[in-house]
């Protein structure tokens, strides 16, 4: 068996098309995976600082945490008030007495039936302070109708209408949707037996009513709102009002900060920044010349170097005459915060309004550390990121159509060198057979 008989040119011809397209496959993967790598990196790179803005964020006074700052507010005696201190609130003592709590109007008709109703014309007319509606009675013959047809009004109204049991039958009760004096319940109908029935057989279950606060001696000062709650009469205090107080016994109000839940939001800034610079790090890691550390996805990267510059600047700016160190907050030789808790508490108990300048408002550090830090990064439209990841996007694109461009080159040489070998075993073959017939 000669050599000639084990010759297949399809395989031959596989060997050698990939052998003309091997270098640029090589080069193709290793720039898919370079751009793969960078792709992830800028991933990570977002996710770490969107998860930083959200913790600002959460900082910030108008943010779910509610401000670096952290008050309390109590009262001498449980179940009259409910408190609520914010960043911004007083310290001191405010002696309160709730005179008065607010309520809605609410009306029961126990002598109107359906019959009434079926009877009635003309319209029903309803009015809530500056609100009013008309109710054509015509259009409804009962008191479930009825009912549904005021409640379908009441964003014009301000009235709602429900129905319940009394001794198995059904009494209308009208509510005004909104407490204060100001929401009381008006009626009047075209038709004669209905408009007395409303004007002068209802039952007057709840008030239209103010809610009244007084505070000082001798209710030295009164404040009177629609609803409960009662926003800034103690500075910077959401006060709602449960119950009466006695005249002789009023309610001891004790604002003061709450060191504890202060150190807490410090520690989440600490913590929330310390987690990004190490992101920042690992992605821009220089690596080692022996191969043990890896060279990190981002490494000598312009943009996170001038991030971290602006990051560190702002870390040590005065903001609204204050520093991060006069609370006792500074950077290590690694770049990471770190807090001095004694230093803090003191900072704190001495001027918490120092702290919320600092962190807080328009050119407060929470601020510009988004609008001059990672803005330029994470902004939807022209940000850092965005404007990268569409670049590498290209570059994904034009390797894929590279990748399609050595396929079709593989394919080429492939169909030549099966034609070219095929051909050649033929002739070699039409040889052999030529020389057998001389031996």
């Amino acid at each position: 068996m000669s050599w000639l008989d084990s010759f297949d040119p399809q395989t031959m011809s596989q060997q050698m098309a990939t052998a003309s397209i091997e270098t640029q496959q090589i080069q193709l993967r290793s720039q898919k995976n370079r751009i793969s790598g960078q792709q992830k990196a800028l991933t990570t790179l977002k996710n770490a600082l969107t998860e930083f803005r959200t913790s600002v964020r959460k900082l910030s006074v108008s943010g779910t945490n509610g401000g670096i700052v952290k008050n309390s507010a109590t009262a001498s005696s449980e179940g009259h008030v409910t408190l609520k201190a914010s960043s911004s609130a007083k310290k001191g003592l405010y002696n309160i007495n709730v005179k008065e709590t607010a309520s809605a109007d609410q009306l029961a008709f126990q002598k109107l039936g359906d019959a009434d109703i079926a009877a009635a014309s003309g319209n029903m007319k309803i009015s809530i302070g500056d609100k009013a509606v008309d109710i054509d009675m015509s259009a409804v013959s009962n008191l479930a109708e009825l009912r549904d047809k005021i409640n379908a009004e009441s964003g014009n109204s301000g009235a709602t209408a429900s129905l319940v049991k009394q001794n198995g039958q059904n009494i209308l009760m009208l509510s005004s949707d909104k407490t204060g004096a100001a929401n009381a319940i008006a009626l009047s109908a075209d038709d004669a037996a209905l408009n007395s029935q409303l004007t002068t057989q209802a039952t007057q279950i709840s008030t239209a009513k103010d809610a009244v606060i007084t505070m000082g001696d001798n209710d030295a000062m009164t404040f009177t709102n629609s609803s409960n709650t009662f926003k800034d009469t103690i500075p910077g205090v959401e006060l709602t009002v449960i119950r009466k107080t006695a005249d002789d016994e009023p309610l001891v109000i004790n604002v003061e900060n709450d060191s504890t839940a202060t150190r807490e939001q410090a520690d989440n800034f600490v913590s929330s920044y310390n987690q990004l610079r190490q992101k920042l790090d690992e992605l821009t890691k220089s690596g080692s010349g022996d191969g043990s550390v890896a060279r990190g996805a981002l490494a000598g990267d312009s943009g996170i170097n001038t991030l971290e510059s602006k990051l560190n600047s702002l870390l040590r700016s005065e903001f609204n005459g204050v520093k991060l160190s006069r609370f006792g907050i500074g950077a290590e030789k690694d770049g990471q915060l770190k807090l001095d808790g004694k230093i803090f508490d003191e900072a704190v108990k001495e001027k918490s309004d120092a702290l919320n300048s600092l962190f807080d408002g328009a050119e407060g550090l929470l601020k510009r550390v988004e609008k001059e830090g990672l803005d330029i990064f994470l902004s939807g439209t022209k940000g850092t990121l965005k404007q990268r990841q569409e670049s590498l996007d290209q570059k994904s694109q034009q390797l894929v159509r590279k990748e399609k461009m050595i396929q079709t080159r593989y394919e080429t040489n492939f169909n030549r060198y099966v034609k070219e070998f095929s051909n050649m075993q033929g002739i070699l073959s039409q040889m052999n057979q030529t020389m057998g017939q001389f031996w």
